[in-house]
């Protein structure tokens, strides 16, 4: 018998928090096996806002808790089951389309054609008609912000809020989260100031019904960071997922894909998100990813408030107070893509440029041992077009050091003995400037091992 996540119908929940000042949180009770341990248990799902959102949350679909848990039900082989009904164009969409696609052609993270059980209603909900977009302060990001924002052709689609969530913080230890959260949503609300706009802070704890390190949050995002919109179905009107990639990448088989994540499909993933009152669309996939930092590399707010780095928080201390770290693979890559187009200067305030230009041919080696495919490509591409050579030296790293080290991380990622020399003499810090996700795995392995 095929197992089942069941959805309560939504609530609302005010209260004290370590989140916000004042909050409300839009709430479910989810009953499913949990994925890490196996035991069938019954916890509460949540969205929290601050509180003078409370008029906007619907409690009236099921909706968000269904997109937000969508990827896990995938992953695991649950059919989801829910209460209160989902909206009748989304459950035509994911039923017939998405979900039939996605377990058919997928090949790199095999997921199951799993049902949703429940009723549906096509009633369209009254909002405010605001438009939003989630912001992580990253390239794409300010790329939709600029084009769809003081750019943006019409009246009815231009930008009114950023909406900053927690979902992508990929981790498992939640006091590191919030802080993350905490901090990150300060400097979201000072870039959208800058911007003219208003922002929008969720903090969710779906990350508790995934399984650990997060395969399939990680795989298939969108629809877990859509989610947040369709909590706030009674404000938001329509929705811009930032893309990742461009349209020539779309392929369902992301072992065609240079490694890279569902964003290749975007534009049908969010064409199946569409409700009768919540539209979606995809931001940035007519264009590259340089192409998107060349559209922004003169834009005031991103030279002040650009946040590319995803693991500041994971670097020694003496790192921790930058915007951006300045030594993972996006903060080089990112810098690389400007140096190549002579806009390097444009991301003094907010990267360490000195060092980078010190070391830049190691690291320019680096970013291409480390990065994709196409991003190599189209950064080799702008460079010859504007006549910016790649130091030879930076060939040297790449063949002599940086391959042979990603090599020998495959060969030995799965053995304790390594890992363990590894972490006692810091090669994730000396390598990589940081310790991530990783160690966690790490040591949950030597506790079993123990037991």
């Amino acid at each position: 018998m095929q197992k089942t996540i069941k959805i309560s119908k939504p609530y609302i929940e005010e209260g004290k928090s370590n989140i916000f000042e004042k909050s409300v949180k839009l709430c479910a009770d989810i009953t499913m096996e949990n994925p890490n341990n196996n035991k069938l248990e019954t916890k509460k799902c949540y969205y929290e806002f601050e509180e003078k959102y409370k008029e906007y949350l619907c409690v009236t679909r099921s909706d968000a808790f269904v997109m937000g848990l969508l990827s896990s039900a995938l992953e695991t082989g649950n059919n989801i089951e829910f209460i209160a009904p989902i909206s009748e164009r989304l459950y035509y969409q994911l039923t017939t389309y998405y979900i039939p696609i996605l377990s058919k052609y997928n090949a790199t993270y095999p997921v199951y054609p799993i049902k949703l059980i429940g009723p549906h209603n096509n009633k369209e909900i009254q909002n405010e008609k605001k438009v939003a977009t989630g912001c992580s302060g990253g390239i794409d990001s300010f790329y939709t912000i600029l084009k769809n924002g003081q750019n943006c052709i019409t009246k009815e689609h231009k930008l009114t809020h950023l909406v900053y969530s927690s979902s992508g913080t990929l981790d498992n230890v939640e006091q590191r989260m919030t802080s993350t959260f905490k901090n990150t949503y300060e400097e979201v609300k000072k870039l959208a100031t800058d911007c003219h706009l208003d922002t929008i802070g969720c903090y969710n704890n779906l990350f508790e019904f995934y399984k650990f390190p997060y395969k399939a949050f990680n795989m298939f995002y969108t629809t877990t960071f859509g989610s947040v919109a369709f909590a706030l179905q009674k404000l938001i009107n329509i929705y811009y997922a930032s893309a990742g990639e461009t349209i020539e990448s779309i392929n369902f088989d992301l072992t065609k894909t240079d490694g890279h994540d569902s964003s290749v499909f975007d534009i049908f993933t969010l064409f199946c998100m569409n409700t009768e009152n919540l539209s979606f669309y995809s931001s940035g996939m007519e264009c590259s990813r340089i192409e998107r930092e060349e559209y922004i590399a003169d834009y005031l707010p991103m030279k002040k408030h650009l946040m590319i780095c995803g693991v500041k928080y994971f670097c020694k201390e003496e790192r921790k107070h930058l915007k951006n770290c300045s030594l993972c693979s996006k903060c080089l890559r990112t810098m690389t893509d400007f140096y190549a187009f002579g806009k390097l200067d444009s991301l003094k305030d907010v990267m360490d440029i000195n060092n980078f230009l010190k070391h830049k041919t190691k690291y320019i080696g680096k970013m291409m041992g480390q990065q994709k495919i196409s991003y190599v490509r189209d950064m080799k591409e702008t460079a010859k077009k504007n006549n910016i050579k790649i130091p030879f030296g930076s060939y040297i790293y790449l063949w002599c050091w940086y391959l042979p080290i990603k090599k020998l991380r495959k060969i030995f990622k799965n053995s304790l003995l390594a890992r363990k020399i590894y972490y006692k003499f810091d090669l994730d810090y000396k390598l990589d400037g940081y310790r991530g996700e990783k160690f966690e795995v790490y040591k949950d392995k030597v506790k079993s091992k123990r037991k």
